[in-house]
């Protein structure tokens, strides 16, 4: 039958074990050996130096055959190599080559050394290109300047890293043809220890072993350990230097009895003869397993675990070495030395299985080989790195006052399973003591005698943080009580499967018993009751839980510390510690419990011991619960007094005294958790009596909506301190009378004083509770409220009743004013006003000639008049409401008696006169005038209101004198300078008047300009000269600003440098008039000047000019001397090669001629234009009165301007250079 090769479901692995050597590097470096410890080593090595472990593995896919595995020996020819098609790229630290996914047995890789000088290395992979995927290493030394060839020999590989290494040539020989390579031949028959037959299964359970002699599966797996079993177990020393447990070697018989009894009845059913291999990993079942026990106490829950008889083989056959040669999952052989027909030389092995139904893509049938070319040697694994101890759990005393239990978790980093790691699968746990020399080990031990490796599994599943860590757990060890904890170490040491220790690493660990568990404070209460003063008795009461499972208490303190507080939320005052001295102004009580057994006495407080609720008192003892029993305490305070402050607190804590480990307790609650409470003042806060008024008051005048309001007002002692709320009440005169059984309405006839007399007697009559039930709640107001706004009833004319009442920032209401007869001393009265307005006033207005304004007021009223006030506007829209007329003019008080009475309506007549003097003005002043009634009339309880506004009369008050005309100020305008503008400003109007118009005329170079109407001038800017103004004069007017009116007449002039006399009439509408006159002297033209570049010439760093000019140099003319530079050259530079030149170069500069200063011919190299007037110099021209520096390099343009005084250009002159 053809064999076929997958090495994702089936493969093996044959690596050789020097034990000598692996002896020899267990020992840690820089330790020296037990005695007789290499002897020892010497004797179990003799004839294992040359041993080969051969083993194997199947995929639960794939499954497990039901026979026995064939081991062959054979040499496949390495000659055999193909060249294959490869595909290359850079990877990493190398070049990756892979060949198309055929699996490589043998690798041929021909190549040149990228570094001569550097090592060379093939990394072959299994799939992926990744160093946990390596398969296979070939490495060699730096082989110089010569090509290079490196050879793999693997299971199987399908791609590989070429370490400093190119221009690659790659041959393979592929697994498929290795395994059907005609040099095999058997060596052994390697299975299962089962009975011939085994039962019911479909098992081939023939004889195995070497194929030269073969005996009963039973006997052929103990000939397998005495063969192959490791002779060495883990390293004689730990890390630290202390002896390892002791290695004791299982006994071969007894492991494969082991076997025989407990593990083949588990997986009996993967062999079922309707099972196919390929669903066996598909097996499970339940079953029940005995519960948790802890201190001889089992767990009455139904427990149970699920098993796979796959998983049960295949776990112990691929971790445990021993176990992988007593189950059939390996074999070991030797290369010479021994005669017991094992010697295999340097052969290489196949290992093969016969199937019957297999995963597709496989035929039912099929012979399964795994390739394995000897390796090694294989010396050492690598130990745990990152080792942590830590406690992993903690059992509390069972019964209390026994120690305390503690398991620790050893924990190590998880190492990757690579073909430089190695398979390490499983590993062992020792524990030494502080002082001990050796260790102790926490492994179980094998029912055929030794140890059992513990199986590793990492901490996590893939792709949690536990998943990179594996653990062992030293399950739970007494803490001495008060012995300051556990001092131990832990080793730990790993192995693979083919039995090789790896070296041990210790980490020490400490671990203390917990402290007691401190006593609960469940509930706090501190109670306050009033009893007249603000020295109030107090009741402080507290739930308290103590523990009685760990630790036995004798007896618990508790510490009360009452402070004063500023506000409800005010911390306890700095200091507040029950181990420092009590703060000034606090005191402190002690109170607390001892136990006589379960029964607990008061110290300084009362007791009484809960039930688990919580709730209701019960006997003490057991009965109260399994965790805290619960107790209530509850002590007196003599007195809290509240005189300064509106709140004590108190801040317990609580200690107790254990009968066995550290006592007494750390005050609880902590300092970031304390327990405090308060109690607030119960002593009410009563207003002060509001002081007797002489009449009943009376409300506001009604506002927009008809209704009056009163202003409640009220004391309180101390400022009001502590006072959250002030309550104001309310209560009608009807509603009172008929609380009281009076008629509703008192007689017509009766003044409010005899009515709120009547009210005060009736409310005093009434008992506290009719008092209180015939007012309503009207307003609640913060504590800081001194008075209260309060609507009326619109259209009552009850009097009102109002008290006020007060809720202390603790929630004490204050008590009801009382009691009779003088509790009426504390309400406080209003009634709304009756209205009263005198009658619009009858204003006559009159003017005399000088301007004074005589004012006669006649207003009829049956409220006193006490005033007129007279107001007065120019503007119509102000005058429609008296109210937009600005503040009076005039208040003008009545004349007493009155006169009258009015022929209409009878009422007296009140009269008064004002004279006085309006500002002068050319529009009519419009007066209107409003009568003030009195206040109040407190007999009628009526309030006077203002009459409305009389009609409004008309008057003109105009100015005293002749109008007003601004000073004349003349310019010329035109190109010619013929034109003249005159302008000026008066404060009259343009417009018609009630008195007539304003008019304008003058003379204009003897020219008259006839006068005209203001209101007919033309409104303009003024900025340019009218169309008709070339021919005759032109009158103007501009707009009118901050009450003056621009005026301008406009004339043109025959002559220019002639002077011309202007003058401006302006007549109002009175009649009088005023003239101004200017005279506009005539236009002196600006003289010439010359300007000449008289020689240009060239320096290093610039340009100078030789200029002339005839221009004055005199401060008083003004001259200045404008120089402008612009460089004109833009060829391109020249060679290394061409580019343009930047762009255009610009300097100028001003200088007035009165400021240049004389000196030599030189200027600095500073960038700037430099103007000189140089001294007497051999060569300079006569002519050139001046030097001019402009730093530009030729060719250049330069522009020269003169400047007047006012910035005009006088004459321009351009050069260049």
């Amino acid at each position: 039958m053809t064999r076929v090769s997958a090495f994702s479901l089936f493969r093996a692995e044959a690596t050789g074990l020097p034990w000598a050597q692996i002896g020899v590097r267990a020992l840690p470096v820089g330790q020296h050996a037990p005695d007789g410890w290499l002897d020892e080593l010497k004797k179990r090595t003799a004839e294992r130096n040359n041993d080969v472990h051969v083993w194997w593995a199947c995929s639960p896919t794939l499954g497990v055959p039901r026979g026995p595995f064939t081991v062959w020996v054979g040499s496949p020819s390495l000659k055999q190599v193909k060249d294959v098609d490869f595909t290359s790229s850079q990877r990493g630290g190398g070049l990756l080559l892979r060949w198309g996914g055929d699996e490589a047995a043998f690798i041929v890789v021909d190549f040149d050394p990228i570094n001569p000088n550097a090592a060379v290395g093939l990394f072959a992979h299994r799939t992926a290109a990744t160093m946990n995927d390596v398969v296979a290493v070939s490495t060699a030394p730096a082989p110089g300047p010569v090509h290079v060839q490196l050879v793999i020999k693997c299971s199987g590989a399908t791609s590989a890293l070429l370490v400093n290494g190119m221009n690659a040539k790659v041959r393979i020989r592929t697994v498929e043809d290795v395994i059907n390579d005609d040099t095999w031949k058997p060596i052994e028959l390697v299975g299962l220890p089962c009975e011939q037959p085994w039962g019911a299964t479909a098992y081939d359970s023939s004889d195995q072993g070497l194929v030269a002699a073969p005996v009963p599966p039973f006997e052929a797996a103990v000939q397998r350990l005495k063969r192959g079993m490791p002779p060495l177990g883990w390293p004689p020393m730990t890390q630290t230097g202390r002896l390892a447990p002791d290695w004791v070697d299982p006994d071969p018989e007894l492991v494969v009895k082991e076997v025989v009894q407990s593990l083949l009845p588990e997986i009996a059913e993967l062999y079922d003869p309707g099972v196919p291999e390929r669903l066996q990993f598909t097996l499970s079942s339940d079953r029940a397993v005995p519960g948790p026990t802890q201190d001889g106490r089992t767990s009455a829950l139904d427990t149970s675990a699920t098993t796979q008889p796959l998983a049960m083989l295949a776990l112990p056959a691929q971790t445990d070495p021993v176990l992988n040669l007593a189950t059939g999952f390996g074999t070991t052989y030797t290369r010479e030395g021994r005669q017991d027909g094992a010697v295999v030389g340097h052969q290489d092995f196949l290992v093969t299985a016969d199937y019957e139904r297999t995963p597709s893509p496989w035929p039912d049938k099929v012979t399964f080989a795994a390739y394995a070319p000897q390796t090694g040697p294989h010396e050492i694994v690598p130990p745990p790195t990152a080792l942590t101890a830590e406690r992993n759990g903690l059992v509390p005393p069972n019964p209390a006052d026994t120690p305390w239990r503690e398991s620790i978790r050893v924990s190590w980093n998880r190492l990757p399973t690579t073909a430089a790691m190695g398979r390490v699968g499983a590993g062992t746990l020792a524990r030494y003591d502080a002082g001990a020399a050796q260790a102790t080990s926490l492994a179980p031990k094998r029912d055929a005698d030794g140890i059992r490796p513990l199986t590793l599994s990492p901490d996590g599943a893939p792709g949690t943080p536990g998943s990179g860590r594996v653990a062992f757990v030293d399950g739970a060890a007494d803490i001495p009580i008060l012995s300051g904890g556990r001092q131990v170490g832990y080793a730990v040491s790993l192995v693979d499967v083919h039995g090789v220790w790896s070296a041990w690493r210790d980490i020490a660990y400490t671990g203390n018993e917990p402290g007691p568990l401190p006593p609960r404070l469940i509930a706090l209460d501190l109670a306050s009751t009033y009893a007249g003063s603000p020295a109030c008795p107090a009741t402080l009461t507290l739930e308290t839980a103590l523990d009685w499972t760990e630790r036995r208490p004798t007896s618990l303190q508790i510490v009360a510390l009452f402070f004063p507080m500023a506000s409800a939320s005010a911390p306890p005052p700095a200091g507040l510690d029950p181990g420092l001295p009590t703060p000034a102004g606090c005191f402190r009580r002690d109170l607390g419990l001892t136990f006589a057994g379960d029964v607990p006495t008061g110290v300084g407080a009362t007791v009484a011991s809960l039930g688990p609720d919580g709730a209701n008192p019960m006997a003490p003892g057991p009965g109260q619960g399994d965790g805290g029993r619960r107790y209530r305490l509850t002590s007196g305070v003599p007195t809290l007094d509240f005189t300064s402050t509106q709140r004590w607190g108190v801040q317990v804590w609580l200690r107790s005294t254990l009968a066995v480990g550290a006592s007494p307790t750390a005050y609880t609650p902590d300092a970031a958790h304390p327990a405090v409470t308060t109690a607030a003042s119960p002593v009410p806060i009563v207003p002060l009596p509001p002081p007797a008024p002489p009449g009943v008051p009376m409300g506001s005048t009604p506002d927009a909506q008809g209704s009056s309001h009163v202003r409640v007002q009220w004391s309180l002692p101390a400022g009001g301190t502590g006072v959250r709320s002030c309550i104001v009440w309310e209560c009608s005169e009807t509603a009172l009378r008929q609380r009281a059984g009076l008629p509703p309405r008192a007689p017509e006839t009766d003044s409010p004083g005899v009515r709120l007399a009547a009210l005060w007697t009736a409310y005093d009559a009434l008992t506290p509770t009719q008092q209180r039930a015939a007012f309503r709640r009207l307003l609640t107001l913060p504590g800081g409220a001194r008075d209260a706004d309060v609507t009326l009833p619109k259209g009552s004319t009850d009097i009102h009743l109002f008290t006020v009442t007060t809720q202390s920032e603790t929630g004490i209401e204050s008590p009801w004013p009382g009691p009779a007869p003088t509790g009426h001393i504390h309400l406080q009265a209003a009634t709304a006003p009756r209205l009263r307005r005198p009658t619009p006033p009858l204003t006559r207005v009159s003017v005399a000639p000088d301007g004074t304004v005589t004012v006669r007021l006649f207003s009829a009223s049956r409220v006193p008049v006490a005033r007129f006030l007279v107001y007065a506007t120019r503007s119509e829209a102000a005058a429609r409401d008296h109210e937009s007329m600005g503040p009076p003019v005039a208040v003008v008080p009545v004349v007493l008696p009155a006169g009258g009475p009015d022929p209409v309506t009878g009422a007296p007549v009140y009269e008064a006169t004002w004279t006085g003097t309006l500002p002068p003005a050319w529009d009519n002043w419009l007066v209107r005038a409003v009568a003030k009634a009195v206040d109040t009339v407190p007999v009628q309880a009526v309030r006077g209101q203002p009459s409305a506004a009389s009609e409004v009369v008309s008057i003109l008050v105009p100015p005293t004198g002749p109008p007003d005309l601004d000073p004349l100020v003349a310019s010329r305008w035109g190109a010619d300078h013929r034109g003249v503008v005159v302008t000026s400003g008066t404060s009259g109007v343009a417009r018609v008047t009630s008195a007539g118009v304003f008019r304008l005329g003058g003379v204009a170079d003897a020219m008259p300009v006839a006068m005209t109407d203001l209101p007919l001038l033309p409104e303009t800017p003024g900025t340019t000269a009218p169309a008709g103004a070339t021919s005759s004069p032109v009158l103007e007017r501009g707009p009118r600003v901050a009450g003056r009116l621009p005026l301008r007449l406009w004339v043109r002039t025959p002559d220019a440098t002639a002077p011309a006399t202007v003058s401006m009439r302006l007549l109002d509408p009175m009649g009088r008039s005023v003239e101004r006159t200017v005279t506009v002297p005539g236009f002196v033209p600006t003289p010439a000047y010359t300007l000449t570049i008289v020689r240009t010439s060239t320096v290093a760093s610039g340009v100078v000019l030789a200029v002339g000019t005839d221009a004055p140099a005199t401060v008083s003319a003004g001259i200045s001397l404008s120089v402008r530079g612009v460089s004109t050259d833009l060829t391109p530079l020249p060679l290394p090669f061409p580019r343009p030149r930047p762009g255009l170069l610009r300097v100028s500069g001003t200088f007035l001629l009165s400021g240049v200063r004389t000196g030599r011919i030189t200027f600095p190299a500073d960038g700037q234009i430099h103007v000189i007037r140089p001294q007497r110099t051999l060569g300079w021209p006569r002519e050139a009165r001046y030097a001019v520096f402009v730093p530009l390099l030729s060719p250049v343009r330069i522009t020269l301007m003169l400047l007047g005084p006012a910035g005009e250009q006088l004459v321009t002159v351009t050069g260049g250079a």
